[in-house]
């Protein structure tokens, strides 16, 4: 196997060389450690001459006491250890961002029945590498003094690097994990590289197990995809694929959409979800939902859109207040406001969707709750009806000043007493 040696120094950032030198230094005196590698996409990035991001380490031995002795160097905090075998370290922030290292005892996995997280026990570093996902991502560089530099690649990744393609280790791997369907089409599109024919055949045989994976699971692959920069490229070749009529059949991404995430004018995560989601059904936004088992945000994002296309219609009606606006507005989620300005048709309805997020949803009284105690009126639930029917009337220009306010407030108030419900 080739040496790899002149790339630590010339083609890692400075506190990339820190950690590899520091490894260097530890292999050796560390108890119980027979060998130390870095490993996994910093390797790849490496030879391709890419900025490699947060550092794996491979220990053939020792990986608790490793990390601890690596962590004390680096003054880090407590490695926090995994039931994986794995330790994680927090470097810390230095000029180039904060550096993580994912330390491991290099390992042997087994898989109980499809899509199970993976037993694992000590094992070499051949069979560390071969328990990875694809070839390109199963190589190491040793770090230890005796061998320093030195490539180990069983499976020959370096070549798949060469010929530019993702290939899987062999023909159960996205049964034993079916997300490696959605980082294959992830990395080949980064990378600018081809998923070779095998490897396509084995996700087509394994879309029906897609199921299987947890909503956590399935959820952190999809938000994975909207964060790559091509993640457009990405989502039309998971559709291409079937990934995502596999994740649910009610996925499907319009192309106005992919238009504008294409753009870039949309970045935050919600908008993208609310983009990626925009123009299903109630049933099919149901499935989705349910299928993802997020958190609120997630739940909001996807059911919103259907929600705002049943209503959204009334915009268009050139006698609307603007408080109506309001009213029919505040109950929507933002995201799938700012999805449907972005992706709807050019009506009427756009321009007040606009008004309501530049100016309308911003709009308060000037006068408060404490204002109205002051004039006199009891603390209770009257206070904030009153609130509202005066933020209303300044929606629609009825008052503009805050006593036209307070006035507003108390020529309502006998109407309360009477009828406080």
């Amino acid at each position: 196997m080739p040496n790899l040696a002149q790339l630590l120094p010339s083609k890692s950032p400075v506190e990339h060389q820190r950690i590899f030198n520091l490894c260097r230094e530890l292999s050796a005196s560390v108890a119980n450690v027979d060998a130390v590698y870095v490993v996994g996409g910093v390797v790849r990035d490496l030879v391709l001459g890419r900025e490699p991001g947060d550092v794996d380490i491979s220990v053939v031995g020792d990986g608790s006491a490793f990390s601890e002795a690596l962590a004390e160097r680096l003054g880090a905090g407590h490695p926090i250890e995994s039931e994986f075998l794995t330790f994680k370290i927090i470097a810390g922030e230095t000029g180039e961002g904060t550096t993580t290292i994912d330390v491991v005892t290099a390992r042997s996995e087994s898989y109980s029945e499809p899509a199970a997280l993976p037993d694992v026990l000590p094992s070499s570093i051949d069979n560390d590498l071969n328990r990875r996902d694809f070839t390109v991502n199963s190589m190491g560089i040793s770090l230890s003094e005796s061998d320093w530099g030195n490539l180990v690649d069983p499976v020959n990744g370096f070549g798949d690097i060469l010929r530019k393609r993702i290939r899987v280790l062999h023909d159960a791997s996205f049964v034993d994990d079916p997300t490696r369907m959605f980082r294959a089409v992830r990395y080949a599109i980064r990378l600018g590289f081809s998923v070779d024919s095998r490897t396509e055949r084995l996700i087509a045989e394994s879309l029906g197990i897609v199921h299987l994976l947890s909503g956590a699971r399935m959820r952190n692959e999809f938000e994975l995809i909207l964060e790559e920069p091509k993640r457009v490229e990405i989502l039309r070749e998971a559709e291409n694929l079937g990934l995502l009529a596999a994740i649910s059949t009610g996925l499907r991404i319009g192309s106005r959409s992919l238009e504008i995430m294409e753009s870039g004018t949309s970045t935050r995560f919600e908008d993208l979800l609310a983009l990626s989601t925009f123009g299903m059904t109630h049933v099919e936004a149901e499935q989705v939902a349910l299928r993802f088992g997020g958190p609120e945000m997630w739940t909001e994002s996807i059911k919103g859109n259907p929600k705002l296309a049943d209503i959204v219609a009334v915009l268009d009606r050139t006698d609307i207040r603007r408080s109506e606006v309001a009213e029919i507005l505040d109950s929507v989620p933002l995201q799938s406001i700012r999805a449907y300005i972005a992706a709807g048709p050019p009506l009427p309805r756009r321009d007040r969707m606009t008004d309501y997020m530049d100016t309308i949803r911003f709009e308060r009284p000037e006068i408060t709750g404490d204002d109205l105690i002051v004039a006199g009126i009891e603390e209770g639930p009257v206070i904030g009806k009153l609130i509202d029917i005066v933020r209303r009337a300044r929606l629609d220009g009825q008052v503009k000043t805050k006593q036209e306010e307070l006035e507003l407030a108390k020529s309502r108030l006998p109407g309360f007493l009477i009828n406080p419900d």
